[in-house]
This record gives C-alpha cells, sequence and structure tokens, in this order.
C-alpha cells in the first residue's frame, strides 16, 4: 500500500508562465479551451494569469472561474495589496480558488519579512488556499530563506513554492537546496511544499522529479513546457516519470494529454520540446 502522503498535486502554468514565452499570446477564448481540457485531464491547480498587472488576465480569471467545473483557479499577485485583492475579487465565482503570491528575498530583509507577513496574512483573510512562492529562492542567503518561509507558513500559507527562478541548478545543488529547507524550516510539515523549475540549464523536469524525494508534493509545469526564457516543465514528463515510478499518486488521465499538446501547438505555434528533437 503506498504512503497516505503520496498524492503529487499537478499546478499547470502554461496560460500565466507560458504566455510569457517569445511571441506567445493568448485570448480569452484560447484560454477557455485550454482551461477545459486541462480540467478535464485531472490537472489540479489551472494558474490562468497575473490579474493585478494585466486588464486581460483579470477578465480571463473571471470568465475561467465561472466555468471550471473540478480544478483549483488560481491567479499570480505580488505583495502589493491591490495586485492581492485583484486576485481575491477575479476569483470569487470559482468553485475552488487560489491567490499565489510571490515575494522576491534578495532584497533587504527588513522589508521582505513585513511584506510577507502582511501580503500572505491579506490574502487569508479572502481565500483559503493560499500559496507563496520565494522568488530566487536558489540565490538567496540560506538563513534568510528558512526564516521567510517560517513567516509565510505562520501567516497563513498553505502552499509553499521554492523556484529555481532562473534554472540554473544542477539536480544535486537543487535537491540539497529543498533538503536544506525541510530540514531547518520547524513548520514546513504544516503547508504543502511546491516546485517551480526553469529548463534554462535542460534541468526542469529532473530538478521537479528529485524534489519529490524530498518531500515535495507540488510541482509547477506547463503543457509543451512553455514558460519564459528556456520554458517550464513539461507536464507530460513529470506525468508519465510520476506513473512510471510507482510511488505516488497522481490524478492525470494521460489520454489526453496529446490532445492538451495539440491544441497548445495550434494556439502558440510551438511544439512541445521533444517533437523538436532531430
Amino acid at each position: 500500500m503506498l504512503p497516505a502522503n503520496n498524492k503529487v498535486i499537478i499546478f499547470d502554468t502554461t496560460m500565466r508562465d507560458g504566455e510569457l514565452s517569445p511571441g506567445v499570446k493568448m485570448n480569452v477564448r484560447d484560454k477557455i479551451s485550454i482551461a477545459q481540457i486541462l480540467d478535464e485531464m485531472g490537472v489540479d491547480i489551472i494558474e490562468v494569469g497575473y490579474p493585478g498587472r494585466y486588464e486581460k488576465d483579470f477578465d480571463e480569471l473571471v470568465e475561467i472561474s465561472h466555468i471550471v467545473k473540478n480544478a483549483t483557479i488560481c491567479g499570480l499577485a505580488s505583495s502589493k495589496q491591490d495586485e492581492i485583492m485583484s486576485v481575491a475579487e477575479a476569483i470569487k465565482s470559482a468553485k475552488k480558488g487560489r491567490i499565489h503570491i510571490y515575494t522576491p528575498i534578495t532584497l533587504r530583509e527588513s522589508q521582505v519579512l513585513a511584506a510577507i507577513k502582511e501580503s500572505v496574512a491579506l490574502a487569508r483573510n479572502s481565500c483559503d488556499d493560499v500559496e507563496w512562492s520565494a522568488f530566487d529562492a536558489s540565490r538567496s542567503s540560506p538563513d534568510f530563506l528558512c526564516k521567510s518561509i517560517e513567516i509565510a507558513i505562520n501567516s497563513g500559507a498553505t502552499t509553499i513554492n521554492i523556484p529555481d527562478s532562473l534554472g540554473c541548478l544542477l539536480p544535486e545543488e537543487f535537491s540539497q537546496l529543498i533538503q536544506m529547507i525541510f530540514n531547518r524550516v520547524p513548520n514546513i510539515d504544516k503547508p504543502h511544499v511546491s516546485v517551480h523549475c526553469h529548463d534554462d540549464l535542460g534541468m526542469a523536469v529532473e530538478n521537479s522529479l528529485r524534489a519529490l524525494n524530498c518531500g515535495v508534493r507540488q510541482i509547477e509545469c506547463s503543457i509543451n513546457g512553455l514558460g519564459a526564457r528556456k520554458g517550464n516543465a513539461d507536464l507530460e514528463e513529470i506525468a508519465i516519470a510520476v506513473l512510471n515510478d510507482g510511488n505516488y499518486q497522481i490524478d492525470i488521465d494521460t489520454s489526453l494529454i496529446n490532445t492538451a499538446s495539440e491544441l497548445v501547438t495550434k494556439i502558440t505555434g510551438i511544439r512541445k520540446k521533444k517533437d523538436l528533437v532531430v
């Protein structure tokens, strides 16, 4: 029998980080069609956009919140109050909603800690599901990173995300970072812990999978590996690897992945990476 905490949560960011791919632009019809296939596939969290910065993302998040039946609908915000409240407003009609906050943690320590505490607490007043991301975690001070995570959890974060924001870590280095966090943050057992890996070194999938062995239970990824610069971890590669591992549960209907991939390719003009290999 598999252990009780073997469930791997799939967080899709095709419509948010994926839209940062060079030349990619999606309209509301595109995003609705992507959201519907992701929901049918069994994706747990669907991140739609950055509504506090882009008006079109706000409108898209509102529309998709009305339509999606099963997945949690998520929007991104910085630690600014107006951005957080923009997400809260946009997801009001969602059956399940999440506010995803990011805070750069390479800035002045006192300012960052106050921003984390205030922003996470504000989000929790509007939504029971709050994710906090330690932006640029891989280049921050380990002591300060752990302190920031502890404060985010105490302030109400239900998911803690550790991104390799610039895709600069090799698998062993990323595993050491995640293990250090699990060893040093005293309340790390309370939230789900997530990773968001960029593919600048071609290691996004490997880094994400290695993190599962350290205790991570959410992986952030995208259809066709879309994302800023060289992209994100590819959802198909993640899902197949987790299923083949046999030690984890994942609720993705893999028979629909090709349909989703073809849809995203039609919308963006970008094919999945393995199709580009000659």
